[in-house]
């Protein structure tokens, strides 16, 4: 299922484009409890958007991550106390965990929320978890190849941990891929056969 509308592509000049299609919606009435419809509408005020497309928001989020993230592992925590607890951590450990992570729990997570491994499903999760982790995530496309940045902010071992753990979840579907790191970004180029 997507939700989104448009996606970022690098074109040959490496000038960023938005590409949009359609997609189809229903219409449907709902009742809301009087203090919720006014928490979300003074929401979409500050967002300068419409309470329509607020809601619609609301609702992806919930079908895309919010019903089966908790049963698939994942868990809210403060980005603080995770941050403080890899910063101990060597860099050694910190891929150990990353790979055996990705191994036990990586696949078994997204068989669970999208019902089939594969690159798509992934690729899902991934724009999932970082948009829902506060990242901001990029995608370019070029020559049948794609890249994806993903900022972070949390500091160049949690670049770390990241590259593993996605290394092992994409050897794993015998995706070919090239990593980039820095302090506060990952990049991951995925490369056509």
């Amino acid at each position: 299922m997507q939700c989104t509308a448009s996606i970022s592509v690098r074109s040959a000049y490496n000038i960023t484009m938005i590409k949009t299609r359609k997609v189809s919606s229903d219409s449907v009435t709902f009742r809301l409890n009087s203090s919720v419809l006014d928490k979300l509408s003074k929401r979409a005020d500050l967002q300068k958007t419409s309470l329509n497309v607020l809601v619609n928001q609301v609702m992806c989020n919930y079908v895309e991550w919010d019903a089966d993230s908790i049963k698939a592992g994942w868990i809210p925590t403060q980005r603080t106390i995770l941050t403080k607890l890899v910063d101990t951590l060597d860099e050694k450990t910190i891929s150990d965990v990353a790979k055996q992570s990705a191994k036990s729990s990586g696949k078994d997570s997204i068989l669970y929320m999208y019902g089939k491994y594969n690159l798509e499903n992934l690729l899902t999760n991934i724009r999932a978890s970082a948009q829902r982790s506060g990242f901001s995530i990029k995608e370019y496309e070029e020559n049948e190849n794609m890249e994806i940045v993903i900022q972070h902010e949390l500091g160049w071992k949690w670049s770390i941990f990241f590259k593993f753990y996605y290394q092992e979840i994409l050897h794993e579907i015998n995706q070919r891929v090239i990593f980039d790191y820095t302090d506060t970004s990952l990049v991951i180029n995925l490369m056509s056969e």
